[in-house]
Order: structure tokens, then sequence, then C-alpha cells
């Protein structure tokens, strides 16, 4: 399993984190570095914590709204990405979104998070898609959606799968709640049961 598919996978469905509360102000969150941005190499600019202007750096600090802008300016302005690193980095800006408070704007980036390429044999073994259809059912409250990928990840034989599980189990848990709620209060990660 890649390096860099095990972080995504962690920073996905890790126990709760602490997480700052949404900051706007441009003190804290200075303008997104487009240009010098769109010059990084994808995993550097994906996966950062320490560089400024990185969406994780941005997330960091509770800068969830230019985080989801770096994203989105990297998606439009950087290089032509993959198919597996579009869809990563469509999730993980809408995950920003979420964290923001902006739910229906994360929903509508999920859109571009589904994948409809075969995984490579380096890669995990994972239903990706169950896994943001899931996290869509969430932010626009469907919760038959939810719970319908839930069960499938969690009777799937993949760790992978598995790990999105457990992620998608505290946001049924903690259906009625925001998403920043779901994901931080401890009240929501309570482990499920095994699969049936």
């Amino acid at each position: 399993m890649s390096i860099l598919l095990v972080l995504v996978l962690y920073l996905q469905a890790s126990s709760q984190v602490a997480r700052p509360a949404p900051v706007d102000d441009l003190e804290t969150c200075p303008a997104v570095p487009n240009e010098a941005n769109a010059e990084r190499d994808w995993e550097d600019f994906e996966f950062s914590t320490d560089k400024p202007g990185s969406p994780m750096w941005y997330a960091d600090l509770g800068c969830y709204r230019r985080a989801a802008e770096a994203s989105r300016e990297y998606l439009t302005r950087g290089p032509l990405l993959g198919v597996r690193e579009s869809a990563i980095s469509h999730l993980h800006m809408a995950r920003y979104l979420a964290f923001a408070g902006d739910e229906a704007g994360a929903a509508l980036a999920l859109g571009g998070a589904r994948r409809s390429d075969q995984r490579t044999a380096a890669e995990i073994a994972l239903d990706w898609n169950a896994y943001v259809e899931g996290l869509y059912g969430f932010l626009v409250k469907d919760r038959g959606l939810l719970d319908a990928r839930l069960e499938t990840l969690r009777t799937s034989p993949n760790e992978g799968d598995r790990y999105n599980g457990r992620n998608l189990s505290w946001l049924s848990r903690c259906f009625e709640r925001t998403y920043m709620e779901a994901q931080t209060d401890a009240a929501c990660a309570v482990e499920p049961g095994p699969a049936r």
C-alpha cells in the first residue's frame, strides 16, 4: 500500500482530531499564493502542512475557506491531474468547505470526487465512490444514502473500506449535527460494532 494512500485514509478516518474553529480574517488567513501553488507538485501541494499556501496548512490554522480556495485554484490553474489525484483534491476541498460550515458548497465539490477509473496494483483496494456518496448523503441529509453506503463499507473485506466506514459511522451517529461537530465531538466517535 502506498504511503500516500495510507496518509489519506488516516486523515479521513483517524480518531477525532481537535480542529480549530473556522476563521476568515486576513491576518490569520493570508491570501492564497495562486501562481506559486500552480507550480507545485501535487503531493507537495495537497499534503504539506508546513508550507504556507497549502490547503492543509490553511486548515491547521482554521482557515477552511482559504484551504478550499487553494484547492479550487490549484485544480483550475495547476498541472492537469489524473483521475485519482483530482478525486482526492475534490474530496479534501469538500471537507474544508464542510468544516467551514458550507455543507451545500461541500456537496457540490464532492461531484468531482467520484472516480470512474480502475485502480492500479499499487493502490489499496477500497470502494472510494461508496465513501464519497456516503459523505454526500450526510451533507445533503439523505439518511438512506448514507446508511446504504455505510453498510457497503462495513461489510467489505478491504481494510481501507473499514477505515472509511468508521468515518461514515460517526456521520451517521451524529446525522442531525454539523459536519464539524460530527468529526470533532467524542460522542460521535464511538466505535461501531463488528460488521454483520
